[in-house]
């Protein structure tokens, strides 16, 4: 076993899981945004394709279409937004009181390596709901593109 003094090589495994959970939660801010984006670009693509699809015509097959890819996007893109219990950080209080406040304090190295290990598990458990949003963002991406062209087909080929 490692060193569990103050300069222990478990220091460098803590801040790598640090970064490791910083960097998923970039991640996560960067899903949200793209799908705030989508949302906005789908909604806008609707605004001025579908009334010119529209004009004074009743609903074809492709404005259905269009419409159900638009109703799509906005689904999928507040299942992305909805918020979820992310595992970011530590809980300070559970640190103090299992490492801190007892008896005998535990050496800075065996914090290192305690608080390592449970980030690690956080970061795996993330990691399940990341692929999970990640799926749902490439999903919200085919439904914009499937949108446009159909509005596109709408315009261009009138049934």
């Amino acid at each position: 076993m490692a060193a569990l003094g103050p300069d222990s090589p478990y220091e460098v495994a803590y801040d790598e899981a640090v970064r490791a959970l910083v960097e998923q939660q970039a991640f996560v801010d960067s899903l949200r945004s793209g799908a705030g984006l989508l949302l906005s670009g789908s909604a806008i693509t609707t605004s001025f394709l579908g009334a010119r699809a529209l004009g004074p015509g009743e609903l074809e097959l492709m404005s259905w279409l269009a419409t159900a890819s638009f109703v799509g996007v906005a689904l999928v893109s507040l299942i992305i937004l909805w918020p979820r219990r992310w595992e970011f950080e530590a809980d300070p209080v559970e640190v103090i009181e299992a490492y801190i406040d007892t008896e005998q304090a535990a050496p800075a190295g065996k914090l290192y390596r305690d608080l390592s290990f449970r980030m690690r598990s956080s970061y795996l458990e993330n990691r399940r709901g990341l692929n999970e949003l990640a799926g749902y963002f490439q999903l919200a991406i085919c439904l914009l593109t499937a949108e446009v062209i159909l509005w596109v087909a709408a315009i261009a080929l009138p049934l």
